[in-house]
């Protein structure tokens, strides 16, 4: 049986795209080009995923899992060395993220492993952790502190989903506090000067701080229309760092002002508002699946408007569907590609 196509979820994610594909365009126009063919790709890849049935999308959660480590592993042995982290594998004509891959493998292999387990035991939480330890610690040690604390997040999301008890998620929030109170005296010098700086970046204007003071700058100078796209001094000067990439919200909030940023985050807030819907149409796995595809969805979106507007620390995370990069890119249409599967009219049936 063919799937239905959520149109509404397929407009909303081409919004993102346009706003993106635009944005980018203003920046630079090779960028786009290449943005244009990934989202060919992507969407071909989508419609191409959301014919699965049941089975297969639970027979692909092992071994997209296992390969997205073996590609972790290959990065972290002979990877390129891009600003200090090493994340990608050069292909020559485009350069491939295994921890992108690694988020998806990680939802799937969570959501089969919950199915018919409960996480209001701390033995399975445990069993879970371990499970999805490889690619968290792969991804850490590139360093890729955002991607390795998405992983986290995911697990977060399905074992609440999962039943995980209050007092388990009290017991990690503490655990988390003395944690990092303890690395942070075991910091090194510099490291701690980067966490005094996200604080008050004017401490080093033109060193740690930068970023986040040219970021804040951008999303001010656009007020409430923008100076128009190609026009915005930050991103189109490149004082604005990643202004196709970790800092397109800024731009886009230089360029288009209060309102295009603000047409972004509706955009997003209706998508998610539309993802939870899949929920009351599937069984366990689909629904533990769904669950990590919003936690991942939320926490992108979350740190990366944050650390936009300077309220959360810089960690390289994408704008999902928005920023540039093929391989975030593709990953998130591949996840659109899953829910459209996991929806199928014929999904429990298959159980």
């Amino acid at each position: 049986m063919t799937t239905k196509i959520d149109k509404l979820l397929i407009a909303l994610a081409l919004a993102l795209g346009a706003i993106s594909i635009s944005t980018i365009y203003a920046a630079n126009k090779s960028l786009a080009t290449s943005q244009l063919i990934f989202w060919f790709f992507g969407i071909l890849l989508m419609l191409i995923v959301s014919q699965f049935y049941f089975r297969t999308i639970k027979s692909f959660a092992l071994p997209v899992y296992l390969v997205s480590i073996v590609a972790l592993i290959v990065v972290y042995l002979a990877g390129e060395a891009i600003r200090g982290s090493v994340r990608w594998i050069d292909f020559g004509i485009f350069r491939f993220q295994p921890s992108e891959v690694a988020k998806v493998g990680s939802i799937l292999t969570l959501a089969l492993f919950f199915t018919k387990r409960s996480a209001a035991k701390v033995t399975n939480l445990i069993a879970s952790l371990l499970l999805i330890s490889p690619a968290f610690l792969l991804i850490l040690v590139e360093p890729d502190i955002g991607s390795a604390a998405a992983i986290l997040a995911i697990w977060l999301t399905v074992a609440f989903a999962a039943g995980m008890k209050k007092d388990h998620i009290l017991a990690l929030f503490l655990l988390a506090i003395l944690t990092a109170t303890i690395s942070f005296e075991i910091l090194a010098p510099y490291q701690k000067q980067r966490i005094e700086t996200f604080v008050d970046p004017s401490k080093d204007p033109l060193g740690s701080g930068y970023n986040i003071l040219q970021s804040k700058i951008a999303v001010g100078a656009g007020q409430l229309f923008g100076r128009g796209l190609g026009r915005g001094s930050q991103s189109q000067l490149n004082f604005l760092p990643e202004s196709e990439s970790d800092f397109i919200f800024a731009s886009i909030a230089e360029q288009l002002g209060f309102v295009g940023a603000g047409l972004v985050i509706i955009i997003f807030v209706i998508l998610i508002r539309r993802i939870t819907k899949v929920l009351n149409s599937t069984d366990r796995f689909g629904q533990l699946t769904t669950v990590g595809i919003l936690g991942l969805f939320i926490y992108q979106f979350t740190v990366n408007v944050g650390m936009n507007m300077g309220i959360i620390p810089v960690t390289g995370i994408t704008l999902p569907l928005v920023s540039y990069g093929g391989s975030s890119l593709v990953a998130n249409l591949l996840l659109l590609g899953i829910l459209f599967a996991v929806k199928k009219p014929n999904y429990n049936l298959e159980a």
